[in-house]
């Protein structure tokens, strides 16, 4: 049945808000705030329905039409037909209203405005593929997992782009489907060489798989077989790596296709400024706790600030990164630690340790009830980054229940063309 709506917000999620006549919430996506389009439901939950956009009746002014030939089918971007400026908006308003949810009462002027990323297209710096078996390589459909062939990316650097269009014409898809599931193409930004990680499937031959590998070779980009979400198939000697210059501080970071770096490598350094900024209060040396450190992305520059940091990460093979980054930067007082963080953190505090302040940067599940031990180690400030606004909403709800306030947070635009909202807060103890 098609009805006509007015859509009164973009929610978290990237789908615009409508109210039926008899009060019932549709969630359509493709759609902006102040439009009156026509939908037609397709799914039925409670307190709730799901619609498709049928037609527009009336048209945003921010609306553009959407770059990508593949806006629409692909599921990896939900915003390009918003213009630029819209973006900003939305992702300010559905932090605030996470924070809300979450029972905070942020100030007027709380969260800032966004903070832009440089590119808006060619951005990312690691993009990951997935190879059907009947070898279209490319991006999940929209709520489902048919691939929609992808034969470059708008979101992707040129140099990931020049290999995807080499792998195609030479029709390395039809010769990997049945040995691989997952094709990722890494840009190292130091030195713009593009590595191809390989993701062999569960029941994959792994003669077949190193053969089909090795065929590869004359392409002259490093390749990577991976068995294993956190391990390595074969000998891997790959290293990436990036240069920063960041509030007067300058260095490299290393780090191998197994590890986690920010895709937004522009972005990345503000991301870093906005963080260390907000410490400025702190005189070195100062002691500062670094929880999922990876690489050392923001544990080094906080050590070049003068700090005393301790990292702690999962990830065995980023730790022994950030170990090496360190020593590099002449920082031998830092220490990382790998591990599961909420066990460390609980022995941190069972052992009565302090640090002057701590930061945090977990992954999208967030650190959950945890949050709350961090006031038990005493920091004057927390410096909580998030790529999750409720994750993040909820865990600055535990924080600020235990003594601290909220100074101020800030969304990041680190993945422009979709919803997803990085934000950095800064907490201060009462």
């Amino acid at each position: 049945m098609e009805q006509v709506l007015t859509i009164h917000k973009v929610i978290h999620g990237g789908k615009g808000l409508g109210i039926r006549e008899d009060g019932m919430v549709v969630m359509v996506p493709g759609v902006l705030p102040g439009e009156i389009v026509t939908v037609r439901e397709t799914k039925s939950h409670r307190g709730h329905k799901e619609a498709e956009l049928v037609r527009i009746e009336q048209a945003s002014p921010e609306r553009i039409t959407p770059p990508c030939p593949f806006y629409g089918r692909c599921g990896g971007c939900d915003l390009q037909h918003a213009a630029y400026s819209a973006h900003l908006r939305i992702k300010r308003q559905v932090l605030r209203e996470s924070l809300l949810r979450a029972g905070l009462e942020p100030a007027d002027d709380q969260p800032r405005s966004t903070l832009p990323s440089p590119l808006t297209l060619g951005y990312r710096f690691r993009i990951r593929l997935h190879l059907d078996q009947t070898g279209n390589l490319g991006f999940h459909q929209i709520s489902s997992n048919s691939v929609v062939p992808v034969g470059r990316c708008l979101l992707a650097t040129d140099a990931i782009n020049r290999v995807l269009e080499i792998l195609i014409e030479a029709q390395w898809p039809h010769r990997l489907k049945g040995q691989f599931g997952e094709v990722e193409l890494i840009h190292s930004p130091i030195d713009n060489r593009v590595i191809l990680v390989l993701h062999p499937l569960a029941d994959a031959s792994k003669a077949q798989a190193v053969a089909l590998a090795d065929a590869m070779r004359p392409l002259s980009v490093p390749i990577v077989v991976r068995r294993t979400p956190h391990g390595r198939g074969g000998e891997d000697q790959t290293v990436l790596g990036q240069h920063f210059d960041c509030l007067g501080l300058r260095y490299d970071l290393h780090w191998d296709p197994g590890c986690f770096f920010q895709v937004n490598v522009a972005q990345n350094p503000r991301l870093i400024a906005l963080a260390l900024e907000a410490l400025a209060p702190l005189s070195p040396p100062f002691t500062a706790l670094d929880l999922f450190c990876g690489m050392g992305n923001f544990s080094i520059p906080l050590a070049l600030r003068g700090a005393r940091v301790t990292g702690i990460e999962h990830n065995h093979q980023s730790i022994r990164w950030a170990t090496s980054n360190s020593r590099a930067n002449g920082l031998d007082a830092a220490r990382f630690m790998a591990g599961d963080v909420e066990t460390q953190l609980r022995a941190l505090a069972q052992r009565h340790a302090a640090f002057d302040c701590i930061l945090l940067d977990p992954p999208r599940q967030g650190l959950g009830k945890a949050a709350a031990l961090l006031p038990r180690l005493g920091p004057r400030f927390i410096v909580a980054i998030s790529c999750d606004p409720a994750t993040q909403a909820r865990d600055l709800a535990r924080i600020l229940a235990n003594g601290y306030r909220l100074c101020h947070i800030t969304p990041v635009d680190m993945f422009p063309q979709t919803h997803h909202i990085e934000s950095v807060a800064l907490l201060e103890r009462n």
